[in-house]
């Protein structure tokens, strides 16, 4: 619905003998949009229903009708593609509730929150930070149907950014320092399913692929896997690296572990 306000300068008419019409208070009904407003659904603070719950439902011989207003109360973080609602059909569940799903999901999801977290534990003591890595680049590599997502930054910028320092006191007499940098960043993900993500560290900065990685640093690789859903409340995934500074060669830092967890519920 589109409403207009109309507001102007008061008139000197109106600043002696008459009351200024506040603003937003006229509107032009010939300018509103015909038609009905869209329905107004009563929701329910329960998580929304699956693809399978919708079929153990009708299994169940619950009514279309229940079905229906449980998806309207509820929504439905399923996967509404066609091939899903064939496979619904071939399960026996009626069109109305195939219909009703296919209105009531949620949104697919296409993009993912990214937090990536660098910290930089030093030697400890008096030791130098170093603000230098042989291996200068992080590396976070996503598959994304025929391309490949491929997020990198660089170490000695992220050591700069790095303005959080807290203190690792395993070691009474040698405390360390670690230095925290945060990025985050919505970023496109579009096929869903299961995905193998691949964290490292390399010496090139233009790696635009899997098949670009160097064997030696494919080999030391870190992966981990997830399942994308089709459809989510959020879609939030975060990734910690921890990068140690070399007690022999100070100058330099090597990735130490990483962890890579998601979040959709």
């Amino acid at each position: 619905m589109a409403a207009w306000s109309l507001s102007a300068q008061p008139s000197a008419e109106d600043a002696v003998g008459r009351r200024a019409m506040p603003a937003g208070a006229v509107f032009n009904i010939v300018d509103w949009q015909g038609g009905a407003l869209p329905p107004l659904y009563e929701r329910s603070a329960q998580l929304p229903l699956t693809l399978d719950d919708v079929i153990r439902l009708h299994d169940a011989e619950f009514t279309d009708a229940a079905v229906i207003k449980m998806m309207q109360e509820r929504r439905c973080a399923c996967d509404a593609s066609v091939t899903s609602l064939i496979r619904l059909k071939q399960s026996g569940v009626s069109e109305g509730v195939i219909q009703g799903m296919s209105l009531h999901s949620l949104a697919p999801n296409r993009a993912l929150d990214l937090t990536i977290q660098m910290d930089f534990e030093g030697l400890g003591g008096a030791g130098a930070v170093s603000t230098q890595a042989r291996k200068g680049y992080l590396y976070l590599i996503i598959p994304d149907g025929d391309r490949d997502r491929v997020f990198f930054g660089n170490l000695q910028e992220g050591l700069g950014r790095a303005t959080r320092t807290q203190m690792d006191n395993t070691d009474l007499l040698l405390p360390k320092s670690v230095r925290r940098a945060s990025f985050v960043a919505r970023v496109p993900l579009k096929v869903h399913g299961s995905k193998r993500a691949l964290v490292f560290t390399s010496t090139r900065p233009d790696i635009y692929t899997v098949a670009d990685i160097p064997a030696a640093d494919r080999k030391a690789a870190q992966e981990f896997t997830f399942n994308y859903p089709a459809s989510s409340l959020q879609s939030r995934c975060s990734l910690q690296v921890l990068n140690r500074q070399d007690a022999m060669l100070p100058g330099t830092w090597h990735l130490e572990r990483s962890h890579f967890d998601c979040e959709w519920d």
